[in-house]
């Protein structure tokens, strides 16, 4: 049975060239979605066929280093796709409700009609991941606080800013071990 999510926007729909690049081609890590119109109103609904929400996933545990790391892994991995398809990249929701898991991958939506910056978006979702980070993992607290910290920063680098987070992580580690 296909399960779907719908966005509502009271907003005349218009199929524009990102509807229309989003049917013709299937982006890795983008929800596959429709949009159409009715009274008025437009709607978008995403298959979220056995998948579970961000929030509904960290609602029943906290979030470890593994699941920041498969997040930060997919979200630089989308944003490139979407890239590549010449979309606006600050139409990729953020937001926990919007990101969905399955099988070791987050997939995301592409909201054609978000009004957002992207960058002020993860900042927001990093807030989200240090109420909801594992305070017994250290490796975990380590990266959401660098997470969230760095993008304070105003126009950081995503890439620059997930690499980091890998690399300290990894050297802290070697550190450690006395290597």
């Amino acid at each position: 049975m296909e399960r779907k999510i719908t966005i509502e926007e009271e907003v005349f729909y218009k199929e524009d060239y990102q509807i229309r690049m989003l049917k013709a081609n299937n982006l890795n890590g983008v929800l596959k979605m429709g949009g159409r119109g009715m009274n008025e109103s437009s709607y978008y609904d995403y298959d979220v066929s056995g998948k579970i929400s961000m929030k509904a996933m960290f609602a029943r545990s906290k979030i470890s280093a593994e699941d920041i790391k498969l997040f930060l892994r997919d979200l630089i991995n989308v944003v490139r796709e979407v890239e590549t398809f010449l979309l606006n990249i600050h139409c990729i929701l953020l937001k926990p409700e919007y990101i969905f898991y399955e099988e070791g991958n987050f997939f995301f939506c592409y909201y054609p009609l978000a009004q957002q910056d992207l960058w002020e978006e993860f900042h927001e979702l990093t807030e989200y991941f240090v109420k909801e980070a594992d305070y017994q993992d250290q490796e975990c607290i380590r990266m959401v606080f660098l997470l969230h910290k760095k993008t304070m920063d105003e126009n950081y680098s995503l890439e620059k800013l997930a690499a980091e987070c890998m690399k300290s992580v990894k050297e802290e580690g070697d550190m450690e071990k006395g290597n």
